[in-house]
């Protein structure tokens, strides 16, 4: 995700936007920049360098000089204070992979969301996410339970969404006679999605990788019969 306050009229696009938004009024506002690349890494090391309180002060936060560790499937490893199981494999990426693990100490359901190279900017943006988006709305994103950042990479643990993706029901359907996602249902996820965007840009917020795969189930899917009860 990045983040991005959109120009305001007659204003110019030569100077820096400050990483939080203000509530000032359109007249005393402070200019612009046009950000060609939101993944460019030095400017996301120095958007959280700038940050008037560090990520490294967050309870949430641990940070060890060790590499990350080896995790597979069926494995147990501690997390800060937490031993945890290793179920399954989720999903992988170019640059992440996603496994579904068990907190032994709570049974509690979890995402270890493992990155080479560490990737403190989403831990970020997930405090943004429940600082700036409305409390009503808060549920319609994924949430962090705290990220552990390595020399080499991090792991992020958060929630578990059990009715896999929006590209799994694409998939799922092509598997069907009809090849198809029925046109309701097409609506539907349209206009959930359209309201999720609209949600992020009334924060203040640009997530910059809008695609099937990132967008989940949530586990109301699976315990009514209609698809009005499911939430991404």
């Amino acid at each position: 995700m990045d983040v991005s306050t959109p120009p305001a009229p007659q204003q110019r696009c030569d100077v820096d936007v400050p990483l939080s938004p203000t509530r000032q009024s359109a007249s005393t506002a402070a200019p612009t920049r046009l950000v060609p690349d939101p993944w460019d890494e030095d400017l996301i090391a120095s958007l959280l360098s700038g940050l008037l309180t560090p990520l490294s002060s967050s309870p949430s936060l641990s940070v060890c000089s060790l590499d990350v560790p080896t995790i597979t499937p069926m494995m147990t490893v501690n997390m800060a204070e937490d031993c945890v199981r290793v179920d399954s494999v989720l999903g992988q990426g170019a640059f992440a992979t996603v496994y579904q693990a068990t907190n032994l100490t709570t049974c509690q359901k979890l995402t270890l969301k493992v990155q080479k190279p560490a990737n403190p900017w989403e831990f970020y943006i997930n405090g943004q996410l429940n600082s700036r988006v409305k409390p009503r709305a808060r549920h319609l994103f994924t949430q962090l339970h705290c990220a552990h950042l390595f020399t080499n990479g991090s792991v992020l643990v958060g929630e578990l969404h059990g009715c896999g993706t929006l590209l799994n029901v694409v998939n799922l359907y092509k598997c069907r006679s009809e090849k198809v996602l029925p046109q309701p249902l097409v609506l539907y996820f349209t206009v959930c999605i359209l309201h999720m965007v609209e949600e992020l840009h009334q924060a203040r917020l640009i997530h910059a990788d809008i695609k099937p795969d990132n967008f989940l189930l949530g586990d109301r899917a699976s315990m009514r019969r209609t698809w009005t009860t499911v939430w991404f």
